[in-house]
């Protein structure tokens, strides 16, 4: 239901899904750089929030409960929201879905698609700026050993995931593309004015 504003835009909540080291919250934090009204949900980022979070399993839930709240919280302000998140399955997805239908939001899903090699490459070299800064995140609950075939299963999923999610916008993430393009194809398939601003640059 919408608030007292009707002829105020509607809301969105944008999900950018993706294999670790696609991207996602590079592009989600430059798009809330470029948006006013863009407000950025990482559950990640709360999770390290939560004491005990690398030891205690149920931290993952936890945070995707305080996820939840903050999505509504800025979509009943009348706040996009851009969550980077990766979810090979439908579970969260419907539930954010609903979620923004809840409150009168639109709900769009931007899947990047990446080679599985690719992501594998990048999510190592990551991984050993991270080990090198002493810097903790959650992606070190994937060992190192299952680094590979976890990427591979999460690609392989979020290749399928079109079939029973139509809706699902691409953007394509190639090994020589840059940032600014990967950027300017998520404005695209947002609708995004800026995307025509930044070709012109």
């Amino acid at each position: 239901m919408r608030g007292v504003c009707d002829d105020a835009p509607i809301a969105r909540l944008i999900l950018v899904n993706g294999p670790p080291a696609s991207g996602k919250s590079t592009l989600a934090h430059r798009y809330v750089a470029d948006h006013d009204r863009a407000s950025l949900v990482e559950i990640d980022v709360l999770r390290m929030t939560l004491p005990n979070w690398e030891e205690d399993e149920a931290s993952r839930l936890v945070a995707r409960d305080m996820a939840g709240v903050a999505v509504v919280e800025h979509l009943g302000a009348g706040s996009d929201v851009i969550m980077p998140q990766y979810f090979g399955g439908l579970g969260y997805i419907s539930l954010l879905e609903n979620m923004a239908r809840e409150h009168g939001a639109t709900f769009i899903e931007v899947i990047l698609a990446i080679d599985a090699r690719l992501a594998i490459e990048r999510f190592r070299s990551r991984r050993q700026v991270y080990a090198g800064l002493g810097e903790r995140h959650p992606e070190r609950d994937i060992a190192d050993a299952e680094a590979e075939s976890f990427i591979l299963d999460a690609v392989d999923r979020l290749s399928r995931l079109p079939n029973v999610r139509t809706e699902s916008r691409i953007v394509s993430v190639e090994v020589d593309a840059s940032e600014d393009a990967v950027y300017r194809r998520l404005l695209s398939v947002l609708g995004d004015q800026n995307a025509s601003s930044l070709d012109a640059q």
